[in-house]
């Protein structure tokens, strides 16, 4: 995917945010298993994670962006690991795929589609019978603003939106919850108060440093009831 100059800022420094992006990992990773595809693998942030704890498994990374795609050849060339072009769009581009796989996840990464439910489709059938697949999409569009359209967001979410997308599928759904609550009001003043296009190094710092925080507030307090995001746990 291409970013305008604030989009990548902002994709930057929240990739650089390491206790956000482990704990954005941790609600794909229980569902992970045998072969795994990354569907928009970007700079590889969380391509890496799924080397580092699944070391036996093959991985499948992906992404439309040729800088990325070279990037993603050079960092991660392995017997393991492959790296291809796939469109969430387009079903021939899963053709490059040589067998079904066990699992799949996309990390905001549907709502850059123009046809999520040919997306959401296409991941169905790439997957063998049984397998998972995760996918994370920013949540309530209320909140849609600079910070959205810097980074090609076409939309986000309500939890209704997401789950009628996915009936328009043979998915059956596990699970379906908020995420990351804690950031609704920054992301609303900053994006649409303030319209900022962007997420500074230093806001993704101090966001980082509350990840603790937002971890207790969410589990005990809001018990995923509202969130920046939303998570769907669908299987085949």
């Amino acid at each position: 995917m291409k970013y305008s100059k604030d989009g990548n800022t902002t994709l930057e420094a929240l990739d650089g945010a390491e206790s956000f992006t482990e704990w954005m990992f941790e609600q794909v990773k229980p569902h992970l298993r045998g072969t795994v595809l990354e569907i928009g693998s970007g700079r590889g942030t969380y391509s890496q994670k799924v080397l580092r704890d699944f070391p036996a498994s093959r991985v499948i990374i992906s992404d439309i962006d040729a800088h990325y795609l070279e990037l993603l050849r050079v960092r991660y060339a392995a017997p393991r690991i492959s790296v291809l072009r796939i469109d969430m769009e387009n079903p021939a581009d899963f053709g490059r795929i040589a067998a079904p796989v066990d699992s799949a996840f996309a990390l905001n990464v549907l709502e850059h589609t123009r046809d999520d439910r040919r997306s959401l489709r296409n991941i169905y059938d790439a997957l063998r019978p049984g397998g998972r697949f995760v996918v994370i999409v920013p949540a309530h569009p209320i909140l849609f603003g600079a910070i959205d359209r810097s980074i090609g967001h076409n939309r986000r979410y309500t939890k209704k939106e997401l789950i009628n997308a996915i009936k328009g599928t043979a998915f059956r759904v596990r699970q379906v919850y908020y995420f990351n609550a804690l950031s609704v009001p920054g992301w609303f003043i900053a994006g649409r108060l303030l319209k900022m296009a962007y997420v500074s190094p230093p806001a993704a710092f101090i966001y980082a440093r509350l990840v603790p925080l937002m971890r207790v507030v969410e589990k005990h307090v809001l018990r995923r009831r509202f969130g920046l995001s939303l998570v769907a746990v669908l299987e085949k």
